[in-house]
């Protein structure tokens, strides 16, 4: 780290907090967009891949600055999803998998 002239930090690594809230409310918002998917017939095509990415992003992200052993419950529930096929059982058992490791993550320091 170096300090500036106000003797702060300005390569202070990210807050724990806003790190493992971030990455839940975008595997939240994916999660919704899984459920519209499938209770509502709604299709997403691109978009719910786009939210993919940047939910296995932030997902990664959250391991390295928010570290839990949890978390790698829901990389692992991540790595997984390419092949679980939507509509089928092991997609929202994947989906539940790893909001488990974040809730796990949240209740245990």
């Amino acid at each position: 780290m170096c300090p500036d002239a106000s003797g702060a930090d300005r390569y202070a690594p990210p807050d724990r907090f806003l790190v493992l809230a971030l990455a839940t409310a975008t595997y939240a918002f994916n999660c919704g967009m899984g459920l519209m998917a499938q209770l509502r017939g709604r299709k997403y095509g691109i978009w719910h891949h786009v939210a993919y990415a940047l939910v296995v992003v932030s997902a990664l992200a959250a391991v390295v600055w928010a570290y839990h052993p949890a978390l790698w419950l829901t990389v692992g529930a991540l790595a997984i999803f390419p092949k679980a096929r939507p509509r089928t059982w092991p997609h929202p058992t994947l989906a539940a998998v790893g909001a488990i490791g974040y809730a796990v993550a949240w209740a245990s320091p």
